[in-house]
């Protein structure tokens, strides 16, 4: 593949089985972005700015994509994300073939329940003892009506796997959001969840995940 660099610092045993990459792309600035607002569940639409961020990354990622055959792409149900990957696929070269995203409902984000709509600072106003309880436990704190972390994970996970069986030998774009982004990420570093914030994936950037059978190879984060 395009963007495979033969290293031998990189092999392992599992390194010369079936390769599937995943071009993993986090949805750009969307409805709330700008505010800093907590937007989980809420159908907005991608701003201007996100548009050209998702232009930017598509541009950055082609190498990783050229010369593979046809791209398969998948993408969370909302809106933001979907526009996203419909927006990353248009900027490809021409001669990266991609197939209409396949929407996969487990992605969606996070769902943060009351909290939808508030800020860390309005929340924080409000009841910080209880913020302060959540960031000291945020893999199974949840906000009132939501989800935990370890939540997401569980639903992100399986989705996760059935989308490498799809793309098996292939190459896929996965368009979804900074939660979900994150959880991915963990795993294929094997790092708990307990890491989610040490990890930074900036809005419209990518990272790239290589899985020779079971044994992922991350190539690039926050690209």
């Amino acid at each position: 593949m395009t963007g495979q660099v033969q290293d031998p610092t990189t092999s392992f045993p599992e390194k010369e089985a079936q390769l599937t990459r995943i071009v993993l792309l986090r949805h750009g600035a969307a409805g709330g972005s700008r505010e800093a607002l907590f937007i989980s569940r809420t159908n907005v639409e991608l701003l201007p700015e996100g548009e050209e961020q998702v232009k930017d990354a598509a541009r950055r990622a082609a190498h990783w994509l050229e010369s593979t055959g046809e791209v398969l792409v998948f993408s969370s149900p909302l809106l933001r994300a979907k526009t996203s990957a419909e927006i990353f696929c248009a900027a490809l070269p021409s001669e990266v073939s991609t197939n209409e995203p396949s929407v996969v409902d487990d992605l969606i984000e996070l769902d943060l329940g009351d909290w939808e709509g508030e800020s860390y600072e309005s929340l924080m106003k409000k009841d910080p003892e209880r913020m302060k309880r959540h960031y000291e436990n945020f893999v199974t704190s949840k906000a009132p009506g939501g989800e935990a972390l370890a939540d997401l994970a569980a639903r992100v996970r399986p989705a996760m796997e059935a989308v490498r069986r799809k793309a098996a030998g292939r190459v896929a774009v996965v368009a979804a959001h900074a939660a979900v982004n994150r959880v991915i990420v963990c795993d294929a570093l094997g790092a708990p969840l307990e890491s989610f914030f040490r990890i930074e994936l900036g809005l419209g950037s990518f990272c790239v995940i290589d899985y020779h059978a079971e044994a992922p190879l991350v190539r690039l984060l926050n690209g």
